[in-house]
C-alpha cells in the first residue's frame, strides 16, 4: 500500500515505553500460534457476555493507547484515507529467529475488514507467508493481506520483529458491523421464576437422595481399592433421565449467569450429560456457549486428543456430579495448564468437602460452587477419609518431541542423564540429547523406520558414549557429546530391546528380532568399542525383552517371546538354563528386563501370562510365583528384602523375598506399564493416570504424587547435578521436575 514511510519517530517512540510489552499477555499465552510474540494493545473487543470475541463488533482505545500518540495519529489518518474506520489494533513484536505459526482469522468481525501491517523494525525482512504467496516485507512498508486464508509469518533475523498490525472496517461495510441485542439482566425474578428455580432443586435433590444414594445394606458396594464401602453416591443412574438434566441445567445458570462471558468443559464421562444440557440451556436462554471434553486418557488413534472440542478464550468453568477427592479436577487442571489456560470456576452438584478437595481448593485458589453438600443428604466422610497427600514435585521445564505415536501405549525410551545431558528416543525417530538444566536442544540423531515405533530402546551410557536400539535394526554406539556415530551394529531387522552394558568385559548386551520365521529373535553380545558380535543365542519368537547384568556373578538373565527366561554365562554366552513360563503358546512372553534379587541369589521377573516368577539363579527353577489379574510390562525394582512389580491390573505389587509373601498392594486406579524406580532414598512410579507416585521403602507408603497430563510409561531418573527428576511420557513429552 504504501513504501518509504519515515518509521523513526514510530519506532522511537515504541522503544520508549519497553515496559508496554508486559502490560497484557494474554496473547501469547492463550493463543498457541502467537506463543513467541509480545503484543500492545491500542484498541480491543469490548467485552460481551453473549458473543464470541471473533463475532464482536465493538472495540474500543485500551488505557495503554494514551502511551502511544503518534501509533494512534498513523493508524486513524491512514484510515481516514482508506474511507474507513479504525477497529482493533496492536503493536506486536516476534522474537529473533521464531515465527507466528499457520492459523487463519474466522469470524464475523474479520470478514468485514481489512488487515493492514507497517514494519517498523525487521532488519532482515518480515517473511510473510497467506495462502500461496509469500512476501518479504522491509521496513517502512505498509502491507494488506488476506487473513481470511491461512496464513503465518517469520523472523529470520537476530533481533525482535516489531510490526503496526491494525484493521480497518471500510465505511461501505459499516451496516453489517451491528451486534446482535444484548439481553438486559434481571436483577429481581419473578415469583414463577423463583418457583421454578426451587422445583428444579427439591426435584434434582429428592432424585439424588431416591435413585443415586446406594446403601450397603441393599447390595455390595466395592471401594475404589477393592474394599467395602457402606455408602455411595453414583449420579449416573440419574443424570440420564431429561427432567434431572433439565433441572440440573435450570439450578447451573441460576448460579452462574452473571459470571457470562465463560465457557464449560468436564472430564468424561461424569460430565458429559452434564455440558450437553447446560449448552442447550445456554442456546434457550439466547447466550450459546462453547463447550467441551477433557478424556481420562489420551485418544490413542485418530487425532489421540487429550481434549475434545475447542478451547477459546473465554474464563472456564468446569462442570462434574461430584467433588471427593479432586482427583479428577487435578488432572483436568494439569491438562488444561499444558494448553495455556486456567480454570475460572468449579460447579459441582455435590461438594463432599473433603480433606483432600479443600487442600486443592487452597493450593491453587480456584474457587468452588455447588447446590448441595454431603451433610444435606445425612452422610460424612469425616471419620473414614485419609489426610491429603503432600505435592512432591514442581515443573520446572518441558520438552516435547514431534509426531508422537499415540496408539502405543507401552513403555518406550527411558530417559538417562550424566548430569550434563539428558538422552532419550522417540516415536519421530530422532535420539535427543538435551542440556539437563533447561531443556535446550543439544543434539539429535534420526533413525528411520518403518510403523511409527522407531527408538523405543533406553539409552546406556559408559565412558562419553550412548547406546541403544532402534526399530530400523541397528544397534548405535553414539559420541554423548557430539552425536558423531562411532558404530552401528546391522544384522537386526528391528530392535525394541535396551542394551545393558558389562564395561569390565567390554561387552553390551541386547535383544533383538528377525523377519526370519522360525528364528524371528536372540539375545546378543557386542563388543563395547567396536559393535561387532561376540555371541548370540537364537530363539524361535521375537526377543522384545531386555537384558540384566549381574557383575559379581557375571550373569546375564532375558526373557523372550518364547516364553522364557534364559540366564547365560555373560563372557561365553554358555545357556546355564532356561525357564518357561505358565502362558501357554502365545500369552506367556516375557516383554521387559527381569531383576537380580542378589541377596538371595534369584531373578525376579513379571510376564504376559500375568504371573510374577521368582526363579532360582542356580538350578532355574521356580522358587515362588505371585499371580495378578493382568499382564506385566514393567521391569521389577529390587530394593532390600523387597521387590517391587507394577501390572496393568492396576496395582503396584510389594513381595517381601524373604517371607515369600504380597505385602502390599498399593492401587493406582490405572495401569501400570512405568518401572519403579529408587531415586534419592524413595521409589516412584508411574501409571497411565499420569500420576507419579512416591513410596517410603521403610513405611512402603505413598508419601506423595504429583499430576501430569498424559500417561507415564517410562521410568523416572534423577541428576545429582542438576537436582532433577526426568520422566518421559508415552506422547515422548520428558519433564523436569523439582522437589517441592
Amino acid at each position: 500500500m504504501r513504501a518509504g514511510i519515515d518509521v523513526t519517530s514510530l519506532l522511537t517512540e515504541v522503544m520508549e515505553q519497553d515496559g508496554a510489552w508486559l502490560i497484557n499477555t494474554s496473547r501469547q499465552e492463550k493463543i498457541g500460534v502467537q506463543r513467541d510474540t509480545n503484543t500492545i494493545f491500542l484498541a480491543s473487543a469490548v467485552r460481551r457476555a453473549d458473543l464470541h470475541l471473533n463475532e464482536n463488533q465493538e472495540s474500543a482505545l485500551t488505557p495503554t493507547a494514551k502511551l502511544f500518540p503518534k501509533a494512534l495519529a498513523f493508524m486513524q489518518n491512514f484510515a481516514r484515507e482508506m474511507n474507513a474506520e479504525l477497529s482493533r489494533a496492536t503493536i506486536v513484536r516476534l522474537k529473533p529467529k521464531s515465527q507466528v505459526y499457520s492459523h487463519v482469522d474466522i469470524g464475523s468481525y474479520y470478514f468485514i475488514r481489512d488487515r493492514y501491517h507497517l514494519v517498523l523494525r525487521s532488519p532482515a525482512g518480515s517473511v510473510l507467508k497467506s495462502g500461496d504467496e509469500e512476501v518479504r516485507m522491509q521496513e517502512g512498508e505498509l502491507w494488506w493481506f488476506n487473513n481470511k486464508q491461512y496464513h503465518e509469518a517469520f523472523n529470520e533475523s537476530d533481533e525482535w520483529r516489531i510490526h503496526y498490525i491494525f484493521d480497518l472496517l471500510p465505511l461501505a461495510n459499516k451496516h453489517l458491523a451491528i451486534n446482535p441485542t444484548l439481553p438486559i439482566k434481571q436483577t429481581v425474578k419473578s415469583e414463577e421464576q423463583q418457583e421454578e428455580i426451587v422445583s428444579a432443586k427439591r426435584l434434582l435433590f429428592n432424585a439424588i437422595k431416591t435413585h443415586a444414594i446406594l446403601r450397603s445394606e441393599n447390595q455390595r458396594l466395592i471401594s475404589p481399592k477393592g474394599g467395602h464401602n457402606s455408602w455411595l453416591i453414583d449420579m449416573r443412574r440419574i443424570v440420564t433421565d431429561a427432567t434431572i438434566l433439565d433441572a440440573v441445567a435450570e439450578l447451573f445458570w441460576e448460579i452462574c449467569a452473571d459470571k457470562l462471558p465463560f465457557q464449560i468443559g468436564g472430564m468424561e464421562v461424569a460430565a458429559i450429560p452434564l455440558l450437553s444440557a447446560i449448552l442447550m440451556k445456554s442456546v434457550e436462554r439466547g447466550t450459546p456457549i462453547n463447550g467441551f471434553i477433557i478424556r481420562k486418557e489420551r485418544k490413542t488413534y485418530g487425532t489421540g486428543n487429550l481434549i475434545e472440542g475447542k478451547v477459546t478464550d473465554a474464563p472456564i468453568i468446569i462442570i462434574d456430579d461430584i467433588l471427593n477427592s479432586g482427583s479428577s479436577l487435578e488432572k483436568v487442571r494439569v491438562v488444561l495448564e499444558q494448553a495455556g489456560r486456567k480454570i475460572s470456576l468449579v460447579f459441582v452438584l455435590i461438594n463432599y468437602c473433603s480433606l483432600k478437595a479443600r487442600a486443592w481448593h487452597v493450593e491453587h485458589r480456584i474457587p468452588i460452587t455447588s447446590p448441595f453438600s454431603l451433610e444435606e443428604f445425612g452422610l460424612d466422610i469425616r471419620k473414614t477419609e485419609a489426610k491429603p497427600l503432600p505435592p512432591i514435585f514442581r515443573n520446572v521445564w518441558q520438552f516435547n518431541s514431534p509426531d508422537p505415536n499415540f496408539f502405543h501405549l507401552v513403555p518406550k525410551s527411558f530417559p538417562a542423564t550424566d548430569g550434563k545431558h539428558v538422552y532419550f528416543g522417540s516415536d519421530s525417530g530422532n535420539f535427543w540429547c538435551l542440556n539437563a538444566r533447561n531443556g535446550a536442544e543439544v543434539w539429535k540423531f534420526k533413525v528411520t523406520s518403518k510403523g511409527h515405533k522407531n527408538i523405543w530402546s533406553a539409552p546406556a551410557l559408559h565412558n562419553g558414549k550412548v547406546f541403544f536400539g532402534g526399530y530400523d535394526g541397528n544397534v548405535y554406539c553414539l559420541d554423548s557429546n557430539t552425536g558423531a556415530e562411532i558404530w552401528r551394529f546391522t544384522d537386526a531387522d528391528w530392535v525394541g530391546s535396551s542394551p545393558a552394558l558389562a564395561p569390565e568385559l567390554g561387552l553390551l548386551f541386547i535383544g533383538l528380532e528377525f523377519a526370519v520365521e522360525g528364528k524371528r529373535g536372540s539375545i546378543a553380545a557386542l563388543n563395547l568399542e567396536t559393535g561387532e558380535k561376540v555371541w548370540e543365542h537364537r530363539t524361535k519368537r521375537y526377543t522384545h525383552a531386555s537384558p540384566a547384568y549381574w557383575p559379581e556373578r557375571q550373569l546375564v538373565a532375558c526373557g523372550s517371546n518364547d516364553n522364557e527366561m534364559f540366564l547365560f554365562d555373560a563372557k561365553t554366552g554358555a545357556l546355564r538354563w532356561r525357564f518357561e513360563t505358565r502362558g501357554g503358546e502365545v500369552k506367556g512372553s516375557i516383554r521387559h528386563a527381569p531383576a537380580f534379587d542378589v541377596k538371595r541369589g534369584q531373578v525376579v521377573t513379571g510376564c504376559a501370562d500375568g504371573y510374577i516368577y521368582i526363579i532360582d539363579v542356580e538350578t532355574g527353577n521356580e522358587v515362588w510365583s505371585v499371580k495378578t489379574d493382568n499382564t506385566i510390562y514393567t521391569v521389577p525394582l529390587v530394593v532390600g528384602d523387597y521387590a517391587y512389580v507394577g501390572s496393568t491390573d492396576k496395582y503396584m505389587y510389594i513381595l517381601d523375598l524373604e517371607t515369600r509373601e504380597v505385602k502390599r498392594k498399593i492401587h493406582t486406579g490405572s495401569k501400570i506399564f512405568c518401572p519403579p524406580k529408587l531415586l534419592e532414598g524413595k521409589v516412584y512410579f508411574g501409571a497411565c493416570n499420569g500420576i507419579i507416585y512416591q513410596v517410603d521403602p521403610v513405611t512402603l507408603e505413598v508419601t506423595g504424587t504429583h499430576q501430569l497430563a498424559d500417561a507415564i510409561t517410562n521410568a523416572l531418573t534423577y541428576s545429582k547435578e542438576t537436582g532433577l527428576f526426568y520422566v518421559l511420557n508415552y506422547v515422548n513429552q520428558l519433564h523436569a521436575l523439582a522437589k517441592v
